[in-house]
């Protein structure tokens, strides 16, 4: 398995932050990846996540959920249309917070190429994904700037 970690620490209490990273049917909002995000059944724990791209579209379903604090979601990648050369995707968001007015985000990616996948496109893949995690947190993070400046 192949890990992908990015934290990004923001001038927002741990609730503000909390408000906008747990806000996963808006996920493609903030995400350059996904064109749209929507919750198809359930809440918290359990819930199903349905996420589409130009190439392709997905399930996922809420693993944990720690209201607050945490949440996890793994991907169903056996999908006809899943538009990924993985075979397995389990993510995990936290907030943290630092102090009153800072937090944390944490973001845990786990996964699994396919059978003989070049490495050579692994790596350009890992690279893609992370700089898709730092867009994403940029617009979290004007985001919740927004919010605390208004």
């Amino acid at each position: 398995m192949e890990n992908l970690f990015v934290s990004r620490k923001v001038s927002a209490p741990q609730s503000i932050v909390w408000e906008f990273v747990s806000d996963v049917g808006g996920y493609s909002q903030y995400a350059p990846n996904i064109d749209s995000s929507q919750i198809i059944s359930g809440s918290e724990q359990g819930m199903i996540r349905e996420c589409t791209n130009a190439d392709g579209s997905w399930q996922e379903t809420c693993t944990h959920w720690n209201p607050g604090q945490s949440y996890a979601f793994s991907v169903y990648t056996k999908a006809a249309n899943y538009p990924y050369p993985l075979t397995d995707l389990n993510a995990v968001w936290k907030v943290i917070p630092t102090n009153d007015q800072t937090s944390t985000i944490h973001m845990d990616f786990e996964f699994q190429f396919i059978e003989d996948f070049p490495e050579s496109e692994a790596t350009r893949l890992k690279e893609q994904f992370q700089q898709i995690c730092e867009v994403l947190l940029d617009n979290w993070e004007s985001s919740i700037q927004e919010k605390m400046n208004a």
